[in-house]
């Protein structure tokens, strides 16, 4: 695979273009792959998709997993979507339900204490992201992250009030 060998090169850039070239579908079998290396460069893809929303569930699936090396990039990778996504009217081919899943999902990881902090941040501003894609005055989260144990999310999530 042409995005594994870029990343195996060091070529960000070229890993990028692979996946935007390939799509979203590749980008996704990569995400699911069993090797480390094929879901890191489906992460450093999925941002260049164009169809790049379609990739939220893949990514959240990524950053749940107990791998500390693939759930941040993953979860920072579905946060870039997810602000670039809300940035925007919701396009034609995305349904408002299918948003509120992905969010809901994001919401869910944001909530998991057990789970690394910096996936949890970054699950946070994504499920906000989300939620500002259907309506602008949306939380997107458990408003229980306002008061969560750890100082950082307890921060991220008032800062995002």
């Amino acid at each position: 695979m042409s995005m594994v060998a870029a990343l195996a090169r060091g070529d960000l850039d070229e890993v990028a273009r692979q996946g935007a070239i390939a799509g979203p579908s590749a980008v996704e079998k990569a995400l699911a792959g069993p090797a480390r290396d094929s879901i890191l460069a489906g992460i450093v893809a999925a941002p260049a998709v164009e169809d790049r929303a379609e990739l939220l569930p893949a990514l959240a699936r990524v950053a749940a997993g107990p791998d500390r090396r693939t759930a941040i990039p993953a979860a920072r990778a579905a946060r870039t979507i997810a602000i670039g996504l809300a940035a925007h009217e919701l396009p034609d081919d995305l349904a408002p339900g299918d948003v509120d899943d992905w969010r809901a999902a994001f919401a869910d990881l944001a909530l998991a204490r057990d789970h690394f902090v910096e996936v949890r941040l970054a699950a946070l501003d994504a499920a906000n992201a989300l939620a500002h894609v259907t309506d602008p005055t949306a939380l997107g989260f458990d408003a229980a992250l306002l008061t969560d144990p750890d100082p950082l999310v307890a921060a991220e999530a008032s800062s995002l009030q």
